[in-house]
């Protein structure tokens, strides 16, 4: 008998300023029969690197509603399957493997577990099934926030796991006022999706109660937790919403309970929620060493890992690793003193493939000499991710963190390029720091990337310091660009200035400028 023919597969995406994590993502997927990507507006270089991976790439549009972006999306794919992806994650499973249980599949929508690489204790980062790969004429996507998988009328929705596959998400490295206001963006969305939507005939009840609980996530995130939590207790009575996303809602409610309104009995209530529509007690424990860290106990966060087998699958096909939670293991042995073990725990996890936290906390956990040493334990996929969020964090410690990693690699184009892109103070300090990375680049015949030349011409920057970076790179490297810059800025500098430059500008250009 004939083996049939492997189904085909597009990866579908929408995009909008991806540009440090697109061609990673794209790559991962290069396998697969088409890749489509959807633009809704992007000003970074994200459609030219697509365009280096696919030919469809659609430049469309954004009407804040991501149900509505993904079908749009959908409607220029034109594989048998569609496999949904986002610019930062990457998947991570053979192409020979996927097509194999496409081909044997007895079910038209596929989960696969979906884990972030960087995160910081008390983000709630269990590992979730999402059906990510359906029949593309049986799925289509619904709902503005946190937009569900849906079968079309009169398809049937048969869900089973991917076995093997799982999608890496980079984990957001956003500064508090960012994740602020994308949390408070998020609440709007939800807040309008539910007053449009009406538990009636026209309006499945599975499907209000998921704008439901989208509703409760974002109010709890935004710090409205007893609204959120009123709201969920609502929802939980009312029995429509999915265990797949009634175990999301538990989690996340069990964390509020405890963390904004103080109330571990309710906490506990969620939790055993929890284990109920998961049936497996691991997922509980997980939320558990999660509330040991929010009430700052180092001792029963590890406690609870302990807990946490080495690895494991559950039903939904989604696999658990201890070293997934190393962020919380570093963060309670830093706590309890035990600072070796801690930089121990961070190696083993950065040679697994996970980042135990963020610039912030490698800093303060690891110390100066613990970073470089876990820098140097880096896998260059993970290495990659570090120096992109370095890049995204905009304080000090991002930098001190990318500044370890050029010691580590002072050749690595990587971690060269997220240097050219760091912001500096506008201090001595700043300057020095600039100064130094102007060194490695130019090093590595990369003086057009020199952030003591960008600097200098930055109007954005004040005049003091593009004086002083003009007047060091055109001392040091006779940049062209610097002699104009340093005639524009002295020009810019305040009078009541003007003596303290004349000092420094002696110091690092000597005889460069004349006094008068």
């Amino acid at each position: 008998m004939a083996r049939q023919p492997d189904p085909t597969i597009s990866a579908v995406l929408i995009v909008k300023d991806e540009e440090d994590y697109l061609a990673r993502c794209l790559a991962s997927v290069r396998w697969a029969d088409e890749i489509v990507v959807y633009d809704t507006g992007s000003t970074d270089r994200t459609v030219e690197i697509a365009r280096q991976f696919t030919d469809a790439v659609v430049e469309g549009y954004w009407n804040d509603n991501f149900g509505e972006a993904r079908n749009r999306a959908l409607e220029h794919a034109t594989s048998d399957w569609v496999l949904i992806i986002d610019a930062d994650e990457t998947f991570e499973a053979s192409a020979r493997s996927v097509r194999r249980a496409l081909r044997e599949a007895q079910a038209n929508f596929l989960t696969v577990t979906i884990a972030a690489r960087v995160l910081a204790p008390g983000a709630a980062d269990s590992p979730v099934a999402s059906i990510r790969l359906f029949r593309r004429a049986d799925g289509t996507y619904a709902g503005a926030l946190h937009e569900q998988v849906v079968n079309r009328p009169g398809r049937p929705m048969v869900i089973r796991p991917l076995a093997g596959a799982s999608i890496r998400h980079a984990g957001y490295a956003e500064g508090p006022e960012a994740m602020a206001e994308r949390a408070y963006r998020n609440l709007e969305l939800a807040q309008q999706e539910l007053a449009d939507a009406r538990p009636s005939r026209d309006e499945r009840p599975a499907e209000y109660a998921i704008k439901q609980a989208n509703l409760a996530r974002s109010l709890s995130a935004v710090g409205r937790a007893d609204e959120a939590l009123e709201l969920a207790e609502e929802i939980h009575e009312g029995g429509a919403l999915a265990d797949i996303a009634m175990e999301l809602l538990a989690g996340a409610m069990a964390l509020a309970a405890a963390r904004k309104c103080g109330k571990p009995e309710l906490a506990r209530t969620w939790v055993d929620r929890l284990v109920a529509v998961t049936g497996n007690r691991v997922w509980a424990d997980i939320v558990l060493m999660q509330l040991a860290v929010t009430e700052g106990s180092a001792e029963r966060t590890l406690d609870a890992l302990d807990c946490i087998p080495t690895t494991m699958v559950d039903a939904l096909g989604r696999r658990v690793r201890r070293v997934d939670y190393a962020q919380y293991e570093v963060w309670a042995l830093w706590k309890l003193g035990r600072r070796a073990e801690a930089l121990s725990a961070a190696e083993r996890a950065a040679r697994a493939g996970v980042l135990p936290g963020g610039p912030r906390e490698l800093v303060t956990w690891l110390g100066e000499e613990g970073v470089r040493a876990f820098a140097g334990a880096l896998p260059d996929d993970v290495w990659q991710v570090l120096a992109v969020v370095c890049t995204q964090d905009t304080g000090a410690e991002g930098r001190a963190v990318l500044d370890a990693m050029a010691q580590v690699r002072p050749t690595d184009l990587a971690t060269l390029l997220c240097g050219s892109r760091l912001s500096f103070p506008h201090d001595l300090a700043g300057l020095e720091e600039a100064a130094t990375w102007s060194a490695r680049l130019r090093s590595a015949g990369m003086a057009e990337y020199c952030p003591l030349a960008a600097t200098a011409t930055d109007a954005d920057v004040p005049a003091l310091q593009r004086a002083r970076a003009a007047a060091l790179a055109l001392f040091a490297y006779d940049d062209a660009r610097a002699l104009p810059a340093l005639e524009a800025a002295l020009g810019a500098v305040a009078p009541e200035d003007e003596a303290e430059l004349a000092v420094q500008l002696d110091v690092l250009a000597p005889g460069l400028v004349s006094h008068a």
